[in-house]
């Protein structure tokens, strides 16, 4: 058996490198801090010396997602460029979907957040050098909720008629989320002020800034708010923040 860990955070890799050992304690563990030091050469070859295909095969590679040395790329790509082979375990300090998905999309076999408790996290390991795959369940539903959100958006824009009325009125009213997230991006909030005080991912908040930008026919968050004001769309939003 064996197992690449790659970590830039010396206790984390550690900790990381101990669960591995006890999970497989005859395993060759091979730890680096920075994608700059991957290793050359498989463990126990000469220096140099030309091994099958130049590739360097693991059973398991346990990996950080914002590493030294792929600063432009992401981290799988560039072991594969390197010639390191083997399923992928990506564990990380982020939890968003977002990341989730990129993570999935660049071929790991695992998003694991670092928050993952060490017995959860010691099976979804397991799992993966057995040819499985683990995302936990929190993270799938928020990619779930996102995957259903960015349809919903794409059928609403194929049948809606974006601007407003010449009355003024909309044509396609706001929902009550989004009438939420324009009345925050009129007090100039942020995506993610705005995520943490509606309990929202930030895509989500982004998702429905598209929306809103799109029933308003705006060109941007200033020309919307502008333009909910001009409606009249802010008024009751505003009073209900101020409570």
């Amino acid at each position: 058996m064996r197992i690449l860990v790659a970590d830039d955070h010396p206790l984390f890799r550690d900790a990381l490198e101990l669960s591995v050992r006890q999970a497989w304690p005859d395993a060759e563990v091979v730890c680096i801090g920075s994608l700059l030091d991957l290793p050359a050469d498989p463990p126990g070859a000469l220096p140099g010396a030309s091994s099958a295909a130049a590739v360097l095969r693991y059973d398991l590679i346990v990996l950080d997602w914002r590493m030294p040395g792929a600063e432009d790329a992401n981290p799988v790509s560039v072991l594969r460029r390197a010639g390191i082979e083997g399923p992928v375990a990506v564990v990380t300090g982020a939890e968003d979907p977002v990341t989730a998905l990129e993570v999935l999309r660049c071929g790991a076999e695992a998003f694991l957040p670092k928050t993952t408790p060490r017995r959860i996290l010691a099976q979804a390991l397991r799992l993966v050098a057995e040819g499985g795959s683990f995302v936990p369940k929190c993270v799938a539903l928020d990619l779930l909720q996102m995957a259903d959100l960015t349809l919903d958006i794409e059928d609403a824009e194929e049948g809606e008629a974006p601007a407003l009325d010449a009355d003024g009125t909309l044509s396609s009213p706001l929902t009550e989320r989004e009438q939420q997230v324009l009345t925050m991006l009129a007090t100039g909030a942020t995506n993610k002020e705005i995520g943490r005080h509606l309990s929202l991912q930030e895509v989500t908040v982004k998702l429905h800034t598209r929306r809103i930008l799109r029933k308003l026919g705006a060109r941007n968050r200033t020309d919307a708010v502008r333009r909910a004001q001009t409606a009249g769309l802010l008024s009751q939003g505003l009073d209900a923040t101020a409570h």
